[in-house]
């Protein structure tokens, strides 16, 4: 029956939307991921469905649906990554895996019918404003094309791999993967395999693979803080609990919450009292855990905890303790044929190589050539940096908005949580500018609220030296948002129309 009905909704859209080539649409959304899908799901409560989602993959889930490495999970508890209006009661363990996500996604796209407004296979390249008309066209990687008053980019950091520069890096004659683009028709069993980086994937997948790998090498170019996560399963009496009594699982979800507010978050501070306390706490816990005292000092690092991304795992540090896991801190010289050579000039032969070595995190911001008022490129302003006013507006592009853009990532709360705040604040732009007129933000608005979030950022524990993916090689940090989640709330809560400007178009 339900596939009657979907067939039946996509049945009346094609009827009544088959010129969309040619009739704009009020919404364009890309991608469909957490984002896209929340855009979704508030579109079609606003009573909006002249919308489409289009998602260049050939499923939903975004981020849960590229990486599918053996452990792959998420590092915040599962009440808490999950959208506020849709809580899930039945989340199998404290922090679920990769896949339960995943198929959580699946849950609320068919919950709300937003599958039907998702197209698949459809990849934009580039996004053109027609000033005197107001309409954004967007150009997909086959040539199509698609119009829209107004334009949400719900795309994320976390799918494009970024690979190391090696050298040799295409002579290894094996075979090779990056944990974002898993080969599940590969058999690890009884191989001998090589990871590169020791950071958050790397943690999750070597303790899996090592189950049954002949042999697992990890090469660790700088020591992480890893934390023990306390994970586990829910027992059938508390997700009962959480189904008969829904307040529960509001309390719960607030609990964590404001755990993450009131003792994670202020790690992030230059200097934090509560941070050195817990980087000591951190250590004795390896120390305690590995057995090898000649790997204790490797495993301790050398910045402040919070510098780089803080780390949680039960297993890692046992797994450390297995025969048939070793863990290399020499420098690699480069990959050959047959293995890995280091800088002393040991080979390490190998049947599978492993990229453990994260993502291009700027990667969805700057993949789309967009073109706005007067035929200004973003990806030509963003030379030094991708800015944007509350992470989701960029000056001169309007109608134009991200999800996720500059400076809203987050390292002590739910990303979902900041995507609601987005979409529910990008919503009001849309229905404040219609269909008739564009709304782009002040320059002198941005300018200060750039400022702002930089000023901030200079006394965060980010800004204290260490090399991490969230800052640039300049030392600009265009990734994480500096204060805490209930900042965040207030600041989108509301639009001031004094932040922007309105100019009417032909109608």
């Amino acid at each position: 029956m339900g596939h009657i009905i979907t067939f039946m909704i996509r049945f009346a859209l094609e009827f009544t939307m088959d010129d969309t080539d040619t009739k704009a649409l009020d919404v364009l959304v890309i991608g469909a991921g957490f984002s896209g899908i929340c855009c979704g799901i508030k579109l079609l409560e606003k009573g909006t469905s002249n919308f489409r989602i289009v998602e260049k993959s050939p499923g939903i889930g975004g981020t849960w649906w590229d990486n599918t490495y053996p452990g792959a999970a998420c590092d915040v508890p599962s009440h808490l990554y999950c959208y506020s209006f849709e809580p899930n009661p039945n989340w199998s363990r404290i922090y679920s895996p990769g896949r339960e996500i995943q198929q959580y996604a699946e849950h609320c796209v068919d919950k709300y019918g937003v599958r039907p407004y998702i197209e698949h296979g459809r990849e934009v390249v580039g996004l053109r404003l027609d000033q005197a008309a107001g309409i954004w066209t967007a150009v997909f990687g086959d040539g199509g094309e698609l119009q829209a008053h107004h334009v949400i980019n719900g795309g994320g950091g976390l799918h494009q791999p970024s690979w190391p520069d090696i050298p040799g890096r295409d002579e290894f004659t094996g075979i090779s993967m990056h944990t974002a683009r898993w080969n599940h028709d590969v058999d690890y069993a009884g191989k001998n395999i090589a990871v590169i980086g020791s950071a958050a994937s790397a943690i999750q997948v070597v303790p899996e693979v090592a189950k049954t790998a002949a042999s697992v090498t990890i090469f660790q170019r700088t020591p992480n803080y890893i934390a023990p996560r306390n994970d586990r399963d829910f027992t059938k009496t508390e997700k009962l609990l959480f189904t008969r009594l829904p307040w529960l699982g509001r309390l719960y979800r607030w609990f964590i919450f404001m755990r993450l507010e009131l003792v994670l978050f202020p790690i992030t501070r230059q200097g934090s009292w509560y941070g050195r306390r817990a980087a000591k706490r951190i250590m004795r816990y390896a120390r305690k855990t590995v057995d090898d005292k000649s790997l204790h000092e490797h495993l301790k690092p050398d910045y402040a905890l919070g510098c780089k991304r803080i780390l949680v795992s039960d297993d890692l540090y046992k797994t450390l303790n297995r025969d048939n896991v070793d863990m290399v801190t020499t420098a690699i010289e480069g990959i050959e044929k047959s293995g890995i050579r280091t800088r002393d000039g040991v080979l390490r032969e190998v049947d599978i190589l492993v990229y453990a070595t994260g993502y291009d995190i700027e990667a969805h911001m700057r993949s789309i050539n967009v073109v706005g008022v007067a035929g200004r490129h973003l990806q030509e302003e963003w030379t030094s940096g991708p800015e944007a006013f509350n992470g989701c507006c960029m000056s001169g592009y309007p109608n134009y908005y991200m999800v996720t853009g500059p400076n809203t990532g987050v390292g002590t709360t739910s990303v979902v949580f900041m995507i609601e705040q987005e979409v529910g604040y990008i919503l009001q732009l849309i229905e404040k500018a219609g269909r008739n007129q564009l709304m782009s933000v002040r320059p002198e608005t941005q300018a200060a609220y750039n400022a702002d979030i930089h000023a901030a950022l200079s006394g965060s524990v980010w800004a204290s030296g260490c090399k991490s993916w969230y800052r640039r090689p300049d030392g600009k940090i265009t990734t994480l948002y500096p204060n805490n989640a209930r900042e965040f709330r207030r600041q989108l809560q509301y639009v001031n129309m004094d932040d922007f400007e309105v100019n009417g178009v032909r109608k």
